[in-house]
């Protein structure tokens, strides 16, 4: 046990603190001093969030048309698309796309989480609809 108790003395003499915290990176005490604001990793301009985060889930409110996609051999709609004047957004079938195949070709304003497949492929949960 007394070998113990060395090591840890040895490792609180190698941690060095910065007594008067003026290098810390993120200082808020002293932001205008110098002449200049101090930037955060993230402020860079090395990071791009949209590319960071391309195939992550975003919430957006989209106005467009809701029309079929795919139909089964009776003509019952299975799959349907959202467009926008932009994109032609693929709908995730779950309970509310399921409720919307009953409205076909109508122009409504959505809220949900879009999802980014491809470069040219997106597809969108709709949560709620208007």
């Amino acid at each position: 046990m007394a070998g113990f108790k060395d090591d840890i003395d040895d490792i609180d003499e190698e941690i060095d603190l910065d007594a008067d915290g003026g290098d810390d990176e993120f200082d808020l005490d002293d932001d205008e001093e110098g002449g200049g604001k101090k930037k955060g990793k993230s402020e860079g301009g090395g990071f791009n969030r949209d590319n960071y985060y391309v195939y992550k889930d975003k919430l957006v409110q989209l106005s467009g048309t809701i029309r079929p996609k795919e139909r089964s051999k009776e003509g019952k709609v299975i799959t349907l698309d959202f467009k926008t004047d932009e994109k032609i957004y693929s709908v995730v079938m779950d309970d509310m796309g399921k409720k919307l195949t009953a409205s076909c070709f109508q122009e409504l304003l959505v809220t949900g989480l879009v999802s980014k497949i491809s470069e040219k492929e997106y597809t969108i949960s709709i949560k709620t609809y208007i």
